[in-house]
């Protein structure tokens, strides 16, 4: 199941920050809210909330802020609630909150510190 979260965001679609704000180099760096109407992969600090229909936090990324998405792929550090469909956490990943989900897969050796929930359907 990891595998198959792992090659959604690697698809042709997906941009990483250096192709959204060319100005940047491979490090993103932010201290405003972050909204974006696609696939976003960066590794970086952001310190303000993350919104975008697919996110990728890299190995050496740390969110402080809450994050909504459709659907989140967790390699770094956050520092507050992830509201999304689909949830995947890798074994680096470190959550400091509260995580609300339609489907999560937790890989042996992730962090999680706070709690997690299914959301209810509407």
């Amino acid at each position: 199941m990891f595998n198959f979260f792992r090659t959604l965001f690697y698809s042709k679609e997906t941009k990483e920050v250096n192709v959204i704000f060319p100005q940047k180099s491979n490090i993103f760096n932010c201290n405003s809210e972050v909204e974006y109407d696609g696939t976003l992969f960066f590794n970086g600090t952001v310190n303000g909330n993350l919104t975008c229909k697919y996110l990728k936090i890299g190995s050496s990324s740390l969110v402080t802020g809450n994050v909504n998405a459709d659907w989140v792929f967790v390699l770094g550090e956050v520092k507050g609630d992830i509201i999304a469909n689909r949830v995947a956490i890798a074994p680096s990943a470190k959550i400091h909150g509260k995580i609300s989900y339609n489907s999560i897969s937790i890989e042996p050796g992730a962090t999680i510190l706070g709690n997690y929930f299914k959301r209810k359907s509407s």
